[in-house]
């Protein structure tokens, strides 16, 4: 779930403002496509920690464990790769990572089945 969904959501989440005001350009284009690497990468991490936290957690716990983990991924990767970013580029990227990581984390929750007995 979170390798198919995450990435897409991610590049949905940032580009939805631009596209919305003035279309979709060539800039656009780029930006989304490196939106979907960092975003691959940040659900992949995210992905191992949810099905970690999955055999000892409920999803009441596990989904905003979950969304701090891919808010952290989302600021760090990007970070550890280009260096220090702009604050306001890293409350864009915590707010858009803990959300797409946390509604993975809920979509692909067992419901029929209760992991804690």
């Amino acid at each position: 779930m979170f390798l198919l969904l995450g990435p897409i959501l991610g590049v949905l989440v940032a580009l939805a403002p631009d596209v919305a005001s003035g279309g979709l350009n060539a800039w656009l284009v780029l930006i989304g496509k490196q939106v979907f690497v960092i975003a691959l990468l940040v659900s992949a991490i995210t992905g191992l920690v949810d099905g970690i936290l999955s055999r000892t957690l409920s999803i009441f716990l596990r989904a905003p464990l979950t969304a701090i983990v891919g808010a952290i991924s989302a600021i760090g990767l990007p970070a550890a790769l280009l260096g220090p970013l702009p604050q306001e580029m890293s409350i864009a990227l915590a707010i858009g990572g803990a959300f797409c990581m946390g509604v993975c984390s809920v979509l692909s929750h067992e419901y029929g089945r209760s992991h804690l007995q």
